[in-house]
């Protein structure tokens, strides 16, 4: 069946290496397909591979109620599958946010059917390509708890904490912790730098902060050897792989995948590091 998850990525360039070598072979390459099966221990995600539905609500020039059901739908043709109670903490978390935004600035986004396909599809259907999770990670530049919550929610047994320096996300992401009871993840309310950050982690992950090479020098005292780092990026990181060299800061890539969230014209990238010293 036609499937975005298909579609090639952004630059043919962007998938090569620093000594030119084309991409991994299709076992390992950005154009993988993810597994219907690839939902794992302590994860309710399952990738959710369909035709385009043209008997969708949104091309029917009508829109999608905000609701419960209507995050189900709109996540379904966005293509992602969660399991009742993940879907009920989704929509606990979108409503908190929605009703904080006004007064907070959390986010520019405003019409439900784009928060869905930008925040929440956007941060669940990277699970497809990460079989597991490290088991100790910060998001750095979490803002308003992107990506961090969603994966928090879909991936219970992460340890998590959500770096974010600004008071006013600082204090809407401690009150979506203690009013959705989440457990196992917290706030660090401070600028990340190599002095400031110093808890020790097996992941990194960030979504659209910065260039890698200015993040990278961030965690130098955190991450471990052997941790990864899994950066979300927008098409312009075709661009920036260019001149961007791992190897130059102790890293080394282990995954690179490019694809548009389905349905959508959306190209995302998700770029993992991986420490080799």
């Amino acid at each position: 069946m036609a499937s975005n998850w298909s579609k090639k990525p952004f630059s043919r360039e962007s998938a090569q290496s620093r000594d030119g070598s084309q991409r991994q072979s299709s076992r390992n390459a950005g154009s993988r397909q993810p597994s219907r099966n690839a939902s794992a221990a302590g994860r309710d995600f399952v990738p959710h591979l369909k035709a385009p539905r043209t008997d969708f609500p949104l091309f029917n020039g009508k829109r999608v109620t905000p609701s419960l059901a209507g995050l189900d739908k709109l996540l379904h043709y966005y293509g992602v599958e969660l399991q009742p109670e993940t879907l009920q903490q989704i929509w606990e978390f979108h409503q908190l946010l929605r009703a904080n935004n006004d007064d907070q600035d959390l986010t520019r986004l405003n019409a439900f059917e784009t928060m869905v396909e930008r925040h929440y599809a956007d941060c669940t259907l990277i699970n497809a390509y990460v079989p597991k999770w490290p088991a100790r990670m910060i998001d750095v530049g979490s803002g308003a708890g992107f990506p961090g919550i969603p994966l928090k929610i879909v991936n219970h047994s992460i340890r998590l904490t959500l770096c974010e320096p600004r008071p006013n996300r600082i204090n809407f992401l401690n009150m979506v912790i203690e009013k959705m009871g989440l457990k196992g993840i917290d706030v660090f309310g401070h600028k990340v730098t190599s002095r400031s950050m110093t808890i020790p982690v097996d992941g990194v992950i960030s979504r659209a902060f910065e260039l890698m090479e200015k993040t990278l020098p961030r965690i130098a005292n955190s991450l471990k050897v052997g941790g990864r780092v899994f950066f979300m990026k927008g098409p312009a990181v075709a661009d920036e792989l260019k001149t961007f060299h791992p190897e130059d800061f102790g890293y080394k890539f282990v995954g690179k995948h490019f694809y548009t969230i389905p349905n959508s014209t959306q190209e995302r990238a998700l770029i993992i590091l991986e420490r080799i010293e």
